[in-house]
């Protein structure tokens, strides 16, 4: 059956995760206050100290200022309108009133952005570079600059004075204010050595994957995603949800249907919130590479039993595929039971006087045909007895098609499991599809896999 992609919505929502500013928290707070407890003082160079305590006075001397307060959450109200601005009069107007809070937040805190910029040359020790990151970064919080956090970071990290387990936390804040001041390729740089230390927190992985992103390099950025996936079910350790799904986005909005279908699959596998699911299943349906019609009739036959089915179309090809007349009891069972029919269609039409016309008569004949059925046949009455949701019948006529020789076994061993699933038997349905091997039902298989481990728990 030929699928028409134009009566799909293929834009999806990408859900990157971050739509404007990351949280940021004083970085390593908890560490820093450490580190002072273990150093009685910093060893101040004589060119830089003059300028430390005209700095440190501006940064302590307005720490509870009301005035101060309110001029940096207008600094940072108004950086999120910039971000969040439409058009490009309303980012100006947005970016006119961050420059008046931040000029009014520098002004309160006695011009202290000329104090650093004066300070920045005379920085020659270690100890220099570590106070005058951390003053960097106070005072690149008050006035919402998250380049100025970044820079006070790195002059931190580069201080070489942090402790060593510290470093990938530190990484992190400098990948993270990167991000949000929107350097991709320092956050890039900064997030993998973060990674690479072995910090989870705060979604690093995925913030590391959104600036491949966020910079239009969808090809690496899915790559990198993709290896971080692998790299957790190697291990066997669960894959965060909407990882999958940001995949599934990046490929659908950049016209990559192959890898879609893929992210697809892999999103059914990995993700259990029905919106992602459902937007999942739409793609996947529309994108099997080279689905038989009775292959075809298997996934919608999943997306039926996962509230999957969303819309007319997708219920109308179900309808087409599992042929009423050859298929009564699905039919009277789907068209009894489905909210996406189109009224008035008259496939659906056809569909109900079918299912109610030859309900019982096809179910009298098929009970009389499984005594004697074997092989092929066997395989048919079973596929028929799962449309009519006498999943124990159906198990039993698909494990004799596969012990008397039913020529499609990846059919047939499909078809167990799902009547294995439909009668709760979980752990033998995940089993059943297990035992699928090559073409495509074994990439279908692992959705029913994903899905029978979801009624699992």
């Amino acid at each position: 059956m030929k699928r028409s992609v134009s009566h799909v919505a293929m834009a999806l929502a990408l859900t990157l995760g971050v739509a404007g500013v990351v949280g940021v928290s004083a970085p390593a707070e908890a560490a820093q206050k450490k580190k002072q407890e273990k150093q009685s003082s910093l060893e101040i160079s004589e060119g830089f100290q003059p300028h430390a305590v005209a700095i440190q006075e501006s940064v302590n001397g307005t720490a509870d200022n009301p005035e101060l307060k309110a001029a940096s959450d207008q600094a940072m109200a108004a950086l999120n309108n910039v971000l969040s601005a439409n058009d490009d009069a309303a980012r100006a107007s947005a970016q006119s009133q961050l420059d008046a809070a931040r000029a009014r937040v520098d002004q309160l805190m006695g011009g202290v952005t000329a104090k650093l910029d004066a300070a920045r040359p005379t920085l020659t020790t270690p100890d220099d570079k570590l106070f005058f990151g951390q003053m960097e970064l106070n005072v690149g919080q008050k006035m919402a600059n998250f380049a100025m956090q970044n820079k006070g970071i790195n002059n931190m990290i580069d201080s070489g004075k942090l402790p060593a387990e510290e470093l990938p936390r530190y990484n992190y804040f400098a990948g993270q204010t990167a991000y949000n001041a929107q350097d991709y390729a320092a956050a890039r740089t900064s997030l993998q050595k973060a990674v690479d230390g072995g910090y989870t927190e705060g979604d690093a992985e995925k913030l590391l994957v959104d600036s491949y992103f966020r910079a239009d390099m969808t090809a690496e950025g899915l790559a990198k995603l993709k290896s971080m996936i692998d790299a957790r079910q190697a291990a066997g350790q669960p894959v965060p949800e909407g990882w999958a799904f940001d995949g599934l986005a990046a490929a659908v909005n950049q016209g990559q249907n192959e890898q879609a279908y893929d992210w697809g699959l892999l999103t059914l596998q990995t993700d259990s919130r029905q919106q992602a699911r459902n937007q999942a299943y739409k793609i996947v349906e529309v994108y099997t590479p080279n689905y038989t019609d009775e292959e075809q009739l298997d996934l919608l036959r999943l997306m039926a039993r996962d509230n999957g089915i969303t819309e007319d179309r997708q219920a109308l090809a179900y309808l087409e595929l599992m042929q009423p007349l050859r298929r009564p009891g699905e039919a009277k069972t789907f068209t009894d039971t489905a909210t996406q029919l189109p009224a008035g269609n008259s496939m659906v039409t056809e569909a109900k006087r079918v299912g109610s016309d030859r309900y019982d008569q096809t179910l009298r004949e098929l009970n009389t045909d499984a005594k004697s059925a074997s092989g092929n046949e066997a395989l048919a009455v079973a596929d028929t007895y799962l449309g009519y949701g006498k999943a124990a019948e159906a198990e039993a006529m698909y494990r004799k098609a596969l012990e008397t020789g039913a020529a499609d076994k990846a059919k047939a061993q499909m078809g167990l499991g799902i009547a294995l699933s439909d009668q709760g038997k979980m752990a033998e349905a995940k089993q059943a599809f297990g035992e699928i091997a090559g073409g495509n039902r074994a990439s279908l298989a692992k959705a029913w896999i994903a899905y029978t481990d979801m009624k699992s728990s």
